[in-house]
């Protein structure tokens, strides 16, 4: 399934339940998990401060999502935002950049070579 199309169901799921009970409750809104065939997930560890967990937090619960769902959507999001940009001069100039350090640290270690046999 398309991840256009899993956000749609995601979107979909929390539009048409009945959520009241468990917000009068001020129980975490959780939809049920659905394994889906074929599709891979994987968990990663992010590192925060504090105040921004507690921000994005707050911001999942004011719609009624689970934190870590509201995440994958911004990065989600994210991603089809990048994917549509044009490459810019800077990623140019770092990517030549890394490109470059292979060469320049052989040429440091020729350099030191050649001072140590002189």
């Amino acid at each position: 399934m398309a991840e256009r199309d899993v956000m749609a169901e995601e979107r979909d799921w929390y539009a048409e339940t009945d959520l009241s009970d468990r917000i009068a409750a001020g129980g975490e809104i959780v939809r049920p998990t659905r394994m889906r065939e074929g599709e891979p997930m994987s968990t990663f560890a992010l590192r925060m401060r504090e105040d921004v967990l507690e921000e994005v937090t707050a911001i999942a619960r004011s719609r009624g999502v689970p934190t870590g769902t509201l995440m994958r959507q911004w990065v989600v999001e994210r991603l089809r935002v990048e994917r549509r940009r044009p490459p810019s001069a800077s990623d140019d100039v770092w990517g030549a950049a890394l490109e470059a350090v292979p060469r320049l640290a052989q040429d440091i270690a020729d350099q030191l070579a050649g001072r140590r046999s002189a």
